[in-house]
């Protein structure tokens, strides 16, 4: 060949790369394409063998957050009472990067994706999509005012009646976007219809139909939409950086904007880009009667899933006084008001302070004046005789309450010292706390004379459940009579499900803690 047909090779070569690289015209930031793998085999079947459901989610304000101490969400809610009637645990997983949750269900991170998705052709070829859960429609959210024109939030007798916000898409066509009362003073600033983003940079997800249909947009247009595409966050967050001047535009679920109209006072959610979108989840290809059990779900519950959806879209006030809440945890990294004592605390067990957090949730849901019908008192809950024997003068003062917990327990860590697993002794360490040491230590009697492992939860916890029987605690080997055992089996179990979820969210405090495995209790 000659040096002119090489020439001519790397020339088109170089043009095609260039082509490329440069075929973003509508200001598409670098897209890296991210390959869906072959998904592993696991259906219903085998989840149902190892008792656990796994749904992958993204942190946010309708999904799954934390409220006070408690897992909360319409998807997280509906899954959960799913798994429950599939006599299933329900574990969360939390994913950060919005476009790596379809690879994470094929490699078996988890069964099934619940993070307002909506399906596509192309992603249909990897993973099956659920019936709809809702419909909304994408919808662009600009501000109308100056920031400093406005306080957030709105005040409550300023919003809509919940009943007149539900979703209606039944005229979708002739719909009319009501004007905003101050709409004609910002009208030169307002966009009312997509093709006035011309020229516009607009925030989006990625990983989402939204860039696409601007894109669609765009190409109609004689100016470019430039569309900046962003990885990790939340559509809570791109539109709170509308309200506070940091990006001028966005596009969100309308019913997601519309919460968020409610609280910011300074934001317009308008106009919408395109038609309804139907919101879904997700499962594995290769997992049919998943996909199947979850339809029959969907089908045959709408009462419920009604309900969740009033819940977690339509009642503004009660989304306003979350947002509000100091104790929203995504939003402000707090769990409790007690957090700063259990991060004091929890070192001197070698525990993540979110774990103590966890516990006392349990005991009291972080009430301070709590008082159980046997006398325990305070946030953890101590008897009367505990708080004595470790110096407490006030077991309703916070501070000393905590503090003597943790010289408890420190007893008990010293106590079952034997059990060799780190993760197995923590088990035993809470049920101990909740129903003393001696009952667990006839539990394990009983199953050492059983023949079971006597250092292994699940084998001494079918015990102690046994022990409210009389046949049971009236054995030779027991030596502390009656146990009401569904109290501290169900203790430990609910201790270590809420502690998962704790952990979802990110705390660079508790990095350094050792990290305890979260495994429900069987």
């Amino acid at each position: 060949m000659s040096w002119r047909y090489w020439t001519l090779s790397l020339t088109l070569f170089l043009l095609i790369l260039a082509g490329l690289a440069g075929c973003n015209g509508t200001g598409v930031e670098g897209e890296i394409e991210i390959d869906i793998p072959q998904p592993i085999t696991r259906d219903l079947e085998a989840i149902k063998a190892r008792d656990t459901l796994v749904v992958l989610t993204t942190y946010n304000s309708t999904s799954y957050f934390l409220y006070r101490g408690e897992p909360m969400g319409f998807d997280h809610d509906y899954l959960k009472a799913f798994a429950k009637a599939q006599d299933l645990h329900l574990k969360v997983h939390v994913v950060r990067n919005l476009d790596s949750l379809l690879v994470l269900l094929n490699e078996g991170v988890g069964d099934v994706v619940a993070a307002r998705l909506t399906p596509t052709t192309e992603d249909s070829v990897y993973v099956g999509f659920t019936k709809p859960l809702y419909t909304t429609r994408p919808t662009v959210v600009q501000r109308d005012k100056p920031l400093e024109a406005t306080d957030f939030p709105k005040a409550v007798d300023t919003l809509v009646d919940s009943a007149a916000t539900a979703p209606d898409y039944a005229d979708e066509e002739n719909r009319e976007t009501p004007a905003r009362q101050d709409e004609v003073q910002f009208r030169a600033r307002i966009v009312t219809k997509p093709s006035q983003l011309a020229g516009e940079e607009v925030h989006v997800l990625d990983d989402t139909r939204f860039e696409e249909r601007l894109v669609e947009i765009s190409d109609q247009l004689t100016g470019d939409i430039y569309v900046v595409e962003v990885d990790s966050g939340t559509a809570e967050t791109l539109i709170r950086g509308v309200a506070q001047e940091q990006i001028d535009y966005t596009v969100s679920h309308e019913n997601v904007a519309r919460l968020q109209e409610s609280y910011y006072e300074n934001i317009s959610v308008l106009p919408t880009v395109d038609q309804p979108y139907e919101v879904v989840w997700a499962v594995r290809k290769n997992a049919p009667a998943l996909h199947a059990a979850l339809n029959d779900w969907i089908d045959g519950n709408p009462g419920m899933k009604k309900n969740l959806y009033t819940k977690y879209f339509v009642d503004r006030q009660g989304y306003r006084e979350r947002v509000a809440d100091e104790y929203l945890t995504s939003e402000t990294g707090r769990l409790s008001p007690y957090d700063d004592l259990f991060k004091e605390h929890a070192p001197a067990l070698g525990w993540d302070w979110r774990l103590l957090a966890s516990q006392a949730f349990q005991e009291s849901r972080f009430k301070p004046r709590a008082r159980s019908w046997a006398g325990a008192m305070g946030v953890l809950q101590l008897m009367p005789g505990t708080a004595r024997q470790y110096g407490v003068s006030d077991a309703y003062d916070p501070p000393e309450n905590v503090r003597g917990a943790v010289k408890f327990l420190e007893y008990l860590l010293d106590f079952w010292e034997n059990i060799p697993d780190e993760q197995e002794r923590l088990k035993f360490i809470l049920a101990s706390y909740n129903a003393g040491p001696g009952h667990v230590q006839d539990a394990r009697r009983l199953t050492e004379k059983n023949g079971g492992d006597v250092d292994r939860w699940k084998d001494v916890a079918y015990w102690l459940l046994r022990k409210s029987e009389r046949a049971v605690y009236t054995d030779p080997v027991v030596r502390h009579g009656f146990c009401r055992g569904l109290e501290p089996v169900t203790y430990v179990a609910r201790i270590l499900d809420r502690f998962d979820h704790y952990r979802q969210f990110y705390d660079p405090d508790a990095e350094a803690a050792p990290q305890v495995s979260a495994e429900p209790a069987a």
